[in-house]
């Protein structure tokens, strides 16, 4: 068998570019402190790029949302 060892290649979630770039994308999203559905699609989708949502991600996005909205409720559109 020819195939890589999974963890041979980095994983996006393991890059920082794709941190840095999830973050810049939920900054964008959440600078009206609203998520349109559409919004929630694009966060998934790059959530989902490789497969697997870490816990990384999650503490980054937890982190940008509440940057931005304090203690307040996130308003969906």
């Amino acid at each position: 068998m020819n195939s890589p060892h999974p963890s041979s290649s980095p994983q996006p979630s393991d890059d920082p570019q794709h941190l840095s770039r999830l973050r810049s994308l939920v900054e964008r999203v959440m600078a009206d402190g609203k998520i349109s559905a559409a919004e929630a699609a694009e966060i998934r989708a790059a959530l989902m790029a490789d497969g697997q949502v870490t816990s990384d991600e999650m503490a980054l996005i937890r982190t940008v949302m509440k940057d931005y909205l304090g203690d307040g409720p996130l308003e969906f559109e």
